[in-house]
């Protein structure tokens, strides 16, 4: 394939999987997003890099966040949000952080690709990005690769990579929602902006 055309299908599909946001969940987080307590933030690998651009985002709204393992973590309680976002729900590292949240009783986002898991099992709240995960069925082909979900969804794409583009792209679009809720000035916001650069 030549570039043009694998750009229109990468862009085809982040589209695709973002009009297949349920818009209940996306209101949900905004919702959970907004309530005013602090919002950490765990996820591992490319996830947690969309992730963490989220996080970014947030913070120049205003609001308290806190990446999980950081050195300046502050303790987490019932009153706070914790967003777990996996493709899979599976791995390793979010889910023992998930199941120790659980344990102390904050609310729990899980933001996932996968119709079922652990961490989805455990968490209050959950958005659910259809893409393909990262799990690989047994006594699968080489053709089949790249599509992991065990339902219909399919990407030309490596591993979890159109759930790492689709996270980062929906972060955006969700910020832009909180500041039209919260009614934040753009400008304002400006004054959140790291200036150490």
């Amino acid at each position: 394939m030549k570039y043009n055309s694998l750009k229109d299908e990468v862009l085809n599909e982040i589209n695709k999987a973002l009009s297949g946001i349920n818009l209940k969940q996306h209101k949900s987080l905004i919702d959970n997003l907004c309530k005013g307590n602090r919002i950490f933030l765990i996820a591992i690998g490319r996830v947690f890099l969309s992730l963490q651009c989220l996080g970014k985002r947030l913070s120049h709204l205003g609001l308290d966040v806190e990446i999980v393992g950081s050195i300046t973590e502050k303790p987490i309680t019932k009153k706070d949000l914790l967003i777990v976002a996996s493709g899979s729900g599976e791995s390793i590292l979010p889910l023992a952080i998930t199941q120790k949240a659980k344990q102390i009783g904050c609310r729990i986002f899980h933001i996932t690709s996968a119709p079922k898991s652990r961490i989805r099992s455990l968490a209050d709240f959950v958005l659910e990005i259809k893409t393909p995960t990262k799990i690989v069925e047994k006594n699968i082909t080489s053709e089949s690769l790249f599509d992991m979900s065990s339902r219909e969804e399919k990407s030309t794409q490596p591993m979890s990579s159109l759930f790492d583009q689709v996270l980062h792209i929906y972060g955006d679009i969700l910020s832009i929602e909180i500041i039209k809720k919260l009614k934040l000035d753009k400008f304002k916001i400006l004054k959140n902006h790291a200036n150490l650069e």
